[in-house]
């Protein structure tokens, strides 16, 4: 049975009030009843006359639905789902062209006044418009076949929104029925606000998880091509160390092809590392680092000399070594490759100021076309780890046709 005491309330014609009330029109709310110790239904009235009304929800359950209808025609009280809102629709669609052009004009005096919103905007209204005359005929209807994935996901998605918020501002007319017309109106804005944030955060998340489940298997994949890449070239140095020759045009096309399928699949380490939880730093010795990658490429590419200088003092710098070994590596990589035979490389870590620098110099670099020694694709993969770290990668030709790579790294302040 209705409660006691009458409290008047205009329904604003806003997703979750309009099946209540539609428009701006007053009504009465006048009771409720829960039923079953389940759902609660609310009696409304139209202030212009004497008819009630008790809507049906698509939030109540079928039991509850269903005994309220035997109850309300045993009183002769009219129970409803919805209302029409053809003369809205109406509205809307000769508007349409007024709404345009001053969502247009909007758009310009936004953007004079110098916070330009994103160039798709310009398109929320037409799509807006087709959404609500949609709504405005029939917001709840299960999608229909044959409905493009991405349309039928705003729709459903549209329809939980439309469900909570009804349920929402009904719990909130049922514990205080006497909120008034701007009030209504706020809270209708606030769950409409509400509805989006949410439901744009939930889509990112679930975008967000498939790309880190995509990511996770091109990891696998990538893990293993590296892995043979790697047995690739230490099979041609060994060849080439029992004499069989590679200085022809055949060996030289192995050679790059390797070479360039190694340096994208350490390029797609810096993913890796990104999208399987950020970096993991450690405080790590650089002296080892370097050891380590002379150790691994030496002067396989070239007759040149490598040369490894002790940096003057322990150098720390706070890392992710995943990332700044390969790092290390390609940039002496890069020295290798602009080396002209005979010359001497360079391999030193010293300290500049709040930075580590892992410097590379060539004594006798080849020119490249424009002299553009930052485009190696080698440093590619050192530039993005270094950035990642908040470091850098430079380069710097010196008069008499030397060069230097650099890697600069955050360091450790010694205490």
């Amino acid at each position: 049975m209705p409660c006691k005491g009458a409290n008047r309330a205009f329904f604003p014609a806003t997703p979750a009030a309009k099946a209540m009330g539609g428009g701006t029109h007053p009504v009465e709310v006048v009771g409720m009843t829960k039923v079953r110790n389940c759902c609660t239904f609310l009696w409304l009235q139209d202030v212009n006359g004497p008819r009630r009304v008790v809507f049906a929800r698509p939030y109540h359950c079928a039991a509850c639905v269903g005994e309220m209808v035997r109850s309300a025609k045993l009183q002769r009280i009219t129970i409803g789902g919805s209302m029409p809102m053809d003369r809205v629709r109406s509205l809307l669609g000769r508007k349409r062209p007024e709404l345009l052009d001053r969502w247009e004009r909007q758009l310009r005096a936004a953007a004079e006044a110098g916070f330009a919103l994103d160039e798709a905007t310009a398109t929320v209204l037409p799509e807006l418009l087709e959404a609500a005359d949609r709504a405005l005929e029939r917001r709840f209807r299960a999608v229909a076949a044959g409905t493009a994935p991405i349309v039928a996901e705003s729709r459903r998605a549209a329809m939980q929104s439309s469900l909570l918020g009804d349920f929402l501002f009904d719990a909130v007319l049922e514990s205080c029925p006497e909120i008034n017309v701007a009030e209504q109106r706020l809270l209708s804005d606030a769950l409409a606000h509400a509805s989006v944030e949410v439901l744009v955060k939930g889509a990112m998340e679930r975008e967000q998880q498939k790309r880190r489940r995509e990511n996770v298997k091109l990891a696998r994949l990538a893990h293993e091509l590296r892995n043979s890449v790697t047995a690739a070239h230490l099979a041609v140095d060994l060849l080439e160390r029992k004499g069989m020759a590679f200085d022809s045009r055949p060996g030289r096309a192995l050679q790059r092809s390797l070479a360039r399928l190694r340096d994208a699949l350490e390029n797609s380490l810096v993913d890796d590392v990104l999208t399987d939880g950020g970096l993991k730093l450690s405080r790590m010795k650089l002296a080892p680092v370097l050891d380590e990658a002379h150790a691994q490429l030496g002067a396989i590419d070239k007759k040149v000399k490598v040369l490894v200088q002790k940096p003057p003092r322990v150098l720390h710098v706070e890392a992710d070594p995943r990332l700044v070994r390969p790092a290390v590596r390609s940039l002496l990589r890069a020295a290798l490759q602009i080396a002209r035979p005979g010359s001497t490389i360079r391999f030193s870590a010293s300290p500049e100021r709040d930075r580590a620098r892992v410097a590379v110099s060539v004594d006798d670099c080849r020119r490249l076309r424009g002299n553009r020694l930052p485009d190696l694709p080698s440093l590619s993969f050192a530039r993005r780890a270094a950035r990642a770290h908040g470091g850098s990668v430079s380069a710097r030709l010196s008069p008499r046709d030397g060069c230097e790579l650099r890697l600069d790294l955050p360091r450790v302040q010694p205490h």
